[in-house]
């Protein structure tokens, strides 16, 4: 896998000739409810889609769950959204990108030979099961050769202090005596659940949200972050 950085994204091409793009702040925010300007959202998704020489770019609502959709069909144009709420995307169709947003919680992309995805995993969707239902999406519809996973940016355990509960839910070990919170993982959590759903290869573009002002974080920022996306689309 090869990956080249600039102030607009992180890219990264993947094995099989599959491709994966991290946007930075620098792309503008991509979110179409969250975050200041988030009424062009729809028009920063257009441009990115054009950029990439894409038909549709496929994002949804999300809802820190487990639901992962597998498109088939080309049913919208530029960056226009489906209805549905779900925490990733598949495809094996040319010409289809698909996204999910984040600003600190973790994007990973997925690549097997004929198909990619783009998943969503902040704790809770760690914690539902997001990644394996990913992966076995992507198995769905490409079940043989290697399967590689990209983590993309997200708050790093350098910054991403947590209470008990939430590493009681991803089955971490609780906070030593007498402290009542704890720095979380969250990539070390994500590569563990990728290895487990049988993905072969895990890279980590390894940037911090909240430690990076060039990327957006709701936990340094609050209401007024944006989004960044992660994509994967086959050429």
């Amino acid at each position: 896998m090869s990956v080249s950085f600039d102030e607009h994204a992180v890219e990264i091409e993947l094995p099989g000739g599959a491709r994966a793009l991290f946007t930075t702040r620098a792309s503008g925010n991509l979110s179409l409810a969250a975050g200041d300007d988030h009424e062009h959202g729809l028009q920063m998704r257009d441009r990115l889609c054009a950029e990439l020489g894409l038909d549709w770019l496929c994002a949804s609502p999300q809802v820190h769950g487990d639901r992962v959709l597998t498109h088939s069909q080309i049913t919208r144009r530029g960056g226009q959204p489906v209805a549905e709420a779900a925490d990733g995307h598949v495809t094996a169709l040319r010409g289809m990108g698909v996204m999910v947003l984040a600003a600190d919680c973790v994007p990973v992309v997925l690549a097997a030979p004929g198909a990619v995805a783009a998943v969503h995993a902040g704790w809770r969707g760690l914690a539902a099961g997001v990644l394996q239902s990913g992966v076995d999406a992507v198995r769905e519809i490409a079940p043989e050769g290697e399967l590689v996973a990209a983590i993309g940016p997200c708050a790093g355990c350098c910054c991403y202090e947590v209470g008990p509960e939430v590493l009681e839910v991803l089955d971490l070990p609780a906070p030593v005596a007498g402290a009542t919170k704890a720095m979380l993982d969250l990539r070390a959590a994500a590569r563990m659940r990728l290895f487990a759903a049988g993905v072969d290869r895990v890279l980590d573009v390894d940037l911090c949200t909240i430690c990076e002002g060039q990327l957006f974080s709701h936990r340094r920022e609050g209401a007024v972050a944006g989004r960044q996306a992660a994509v994967a689309w086959l050429p």
